[in-house]
């Protein structure tokens, strides 16, 4: 049976409970194609007289070609549905609209499979050292409101606790970190940040994170119940990807078989 390890963290938001905790997956790490191929390989399936990988992707290509003509996708893993953002007119009525005109997103949930594997799995929890330090629950642009999501150029709500970001280390700020490539950040100084306040940072996202998926991490030096500061700065690397824009999520669709 498989087991998701998650980091347990006091709830200091509940006043009359003193021992609950609230849980965070700790994220194993980000497959792709070549790498449930791969997966596929060990248990000897894509490797007799088929490309595997090629298999699959093609698999992903129509799925989503299919999306672009207005299907839904239905598979164990997997449900696809197409959502539509923006405002039309009365002349636009009977007119095929230009796409950059409006927001057209895929968006998926949990399919059969996904769900009747995961309800099988165990839960292994345990407290995350330095419970002083910030932790973030929740990723959005308070405009639309849709956790996990950034639009270029928008504003970013980030929701937790012990957030403020304080402190004269140069690291105490907002790190982004492209998922792509590791190597491209881009650091929010607390200047940038209004309000910044133990349970809300709020700032407009810079220019240079572009669409695509990116890591968010707060470092302060912030001790949460107290007006000193920590000698050394604490950071939290929220476990979700965030998305920015509108992004192929084609490298992460698995299909329901081969």
């Amino acid at each position: 049976m498989a087991t998701i390890n998650a980091i347990a963290h006091l709830n200091e938001l509940t006043k009359d409970v003193k021992n609950d905790y609230y849980l965070t997956p700790q994220v194993t790490g980000t497959l792709s194609v070549a790498d449930i191929i791969e997966r596929l390989r060990k248990r000897e399936i894509a490797t007799k007289n088929v490309d595997g990988a090629a298999f699959v992707q093609t698999f992903l290509d129509e799925c989503a070609a299919a999306t672009a003509e207005g299907y839904n996708i239905v598979n164990s893993f997997f449900r696809s549905s197409i959502g539509i953002q923006g405002v039309i007119y009365t002349d636009d009525l009977g007119h095929n609209i230009p796409a950059d005109r409006l927001k057209v997103s895929v968006n998926l949930t949990q399919g059969d499979g996904a769900k009747e594997a995961i309800e099988a799995t165990k839960i292994y929890a345990f407290e995350q050292a330095g419970a002083t330090g910030p932790v973030i629950q929740t990723v959005s642009d308070p405009t639309e409101g849709i956790a996990g999501h950034l639009n270029p150029g928008s504003m970013v709500l980030i929701q937790g606790m012990r957030l403020s970001v304080k402190g004269d280390d140069p690291s105490v700020g907002i790190l982004f970190t492209s998922a792509a490539d590791p190597a491209t950040t881009v650091f929010v100084a607390p200047n940038k940040l209004s309000p910044n306040t133990p349970s809300k940072l709020q700032f407009v996202l810079p220019a240079d994170v572009t669409e695509g998926e990116w890591y968010v991490t707060v470092t302060t030096q912030f001790m949460g119940n107290s007006t000193k500061l920590m000698k050394t700065a604490r950071s939290y690397q929220f476990p979700e990807l965030i998305t920015v824009g509108v992004v192929n999520d084609e490298e992460d669709d698995i299909p329901d078989e081969l």
